[in-house]
């Protein structure tokens, strides 16, 4: 008979109570991750993929409401001065963390995501970009953590601090 194949995030012996809610909290992390490069796959080849996946629930997308002039956010950091060395160098250092975070394939991502929630403009986002396509950095997760989001924010004040 032959043996089920094993996965290097099972163990090896049956599981009980709080080590099986955690086993069950891996698998989903698993089936998103699973999920997102699917999504990232089927965006790249122009198509679009239907979730598969029953315990992986589906954001509810509500539908766009408009924004009063009056509520609009102001940007973070709506521009950085390049002449400004020390400027670059925050910026170069953000740019090789955020890399090495999410590499070459989720940077644009990471970038339009700071731009859409106000952190920083377009204009920041392509200076960012034109620096990430001279930096060779193998990315250590496919995602940022809320840690790491933080540490952003932090590059963000500290170039804020540096064009005063």
């Amino acid at each position: 008979m032959m043996e089920p194949p094993r996965f290097s995030f099972l163990p090896a012996q049956p599981v009980k109570g709080d080590d099986l809610k955690k086993l069950f909290e891996k698998l989903e992390a698993v089936e998103r991750e699973l999920l997102l490069l699917k999504r990232r796959v089927a965006e790249l080849e122009g198509k679009s993929v239907q979730k598969k996946v029953p315990c992986v629930p589906e954001p509810k997308a509500a539908p766009p409401t408009p924004v009063p002039a009056s509520d609009v956010r102001t940007v973070l950091l709506p521009s950085v001065d390049v002449g400004n060395v020390r400027v670059i160098e925050t910026l170069l250092e953000w740019v090789q963390f955020m890399l090495s975070k999410v590499g070459q394939e989720g940077f644009d991502d990471l970038v339009n995501y700071y731009v859409d929630i106000g952190w920083i403009s377009e204009a920041v986002a392509d200076v960012l970009r034109r620096y990430a396509r001279g930096i060779n950095v193998e990315a250590t997760q496919a995602y940022m953590l809320p840690e790491d989001h933080a540490k952003s924010l932090d590059y963000i004040t500290r170039i804020q601090e540096a064009m005063r």
